[in-house]
């Protein structure tokens, strides 16, 4: 795995250098003061590990722009932040994972492979947020009758499963459908929702209240 580090913590900085190469993992790691979407361009990561609270624009910013410029590279953010709204900010940004820095390694690294298998990670101190989030009581503000009307009903299927972080191969498994199938729905309802990544989607559907439809375990 090719992996992009951008923190600022020189220290921080090092050690999952050192953690990441150790597992046979290509790493280029940056203080993120640099361009980053021109270092992913000349490095082309699999995925870019991201700080949140850094100076400068800081990793918001960076990941908003890397969402503009590199709208299919992964982008998981690992922060010492637990605060909700951060969690929020960075899944409406377009982050596919978010991670805090008291994290074990071993679920670091098998987090950054379930990044890459389309699966959204998130910190086991944040999944209850996320999972109130998600309840089927939650009541939307100011939703238009249908903010949805423009999916078919198999692509508005494909979202609420989206919506509960399931990768390709689980929803074309519950539909019994191909994963190709699955690929070139999921790309229709970013288009037709004008966002860049499945986690936009998802976060999109749940602000909307289209996930208020289904059942959460």
């Amino acid at each position: 795995m090719r992996i992009l580090l951008v923190d600022d913590h020189a220290l921080c900085r090092s050690a999952l250098c050192d953690l990441l190469t150790n597992q046979d993992n290509e790493v280029r790691a940056t203080d993120g003061s640099e361009d980053i979407p021109s270092l992913v361009t000349e490095f082309q990561p699999d995925l870019v590990l991201l700080d949140l609270l850094m100076p400068g624009p800081g990793g918001l910013e960076i990941l908003r722009r890397l969402r503009a410029a590199h709208p299919n590279t992964p982008v998981v953010m690992l922060t010492s932040s637990d605060d909700e709204r951060d969690l929020f900010e960075c899944l409406r940004a377009g982050a596919q994972g978010y991670l805090v820095k008291d994290i074990e390694p071993k679920r670091l690294l098998a987090s950054l492979h379930e990044t890459l298998q389309g699966k959204m990670t998130i910190a086991p101190s944040l999944t209850d947020a996320l999972a109130r989030t998600l309840a089927p009581d939650r009541k939307p503000q100011d939703v238009p009758p249908d903010p949805f009307a423009m999916l078919t009903p198999r692509e508005r299927d494909i979202l609420e499963h989206l919506a509960e972080g399931e990768s390709n191969k689980d929803i074309a498994r519950r539909l019994g459908i191909s994963d190709g199938t699955v690929k070139l729905h999921v790309k229709s309802v970013l288009r037709k929702l004008g966002v860049h990544s499945r986690v936009e989607a998802a976060v999109k559907a749940v602000d909307l209240g289209l996930t208020r439809q289904r059942s959460y375990h």
